[in-house]
């Protein structure tokens, strides 16, 4: 394995455990990171060399996984969403309605 495509392994992992990890945020900087290091990488090849194949083949790979983890991220994001659409508005979850009866040992003031 090249230096090139140690890097790119390594920018590879960070996106993928940013999608992993749920940092939608952080996922398009670690994409366009990678993607010029990939471009970087493709310009110095020659034409015809086979690892070309291999980096386009990696590349689609890692899109696919990335498309997946951000689809199944927003399903779960709208899913929580939809829960918390249902439950009663006087919640004290949420902080609204009577508050929880106080236990011996807390303070009361």
């Amino acid at each position: 394995m090249t230096a090139d495509a140690a890097e790119l392994e390594v920018l590879a992992d960070l996106l993928r455990q940013r999608v992993a990890e749920g940092r939608y945020g952080e996922v398009p900087g670690a994409l366009r990171t990678y993607c010029h290091a990939l471009r970087k990488t493709v310009a110095g090849l020659p034409r015809g060399d086979p690892r070309l194949v291999s980096f386009e083949e990696q590349w689609r790979r890692l899109a696919e996984h990335t498309r997946r983890g951000l689809l199944a991220g927003r399903a779960h994001a709208g899913a929580r969403l939809a829960r918390l659409a249902q439950t009663p508005h006087g919640s004290p979850l949420y902080g609204c309605g009577d508050p929880p009866p106080r236990r011996t040992w807390e303070y009361s003031a």
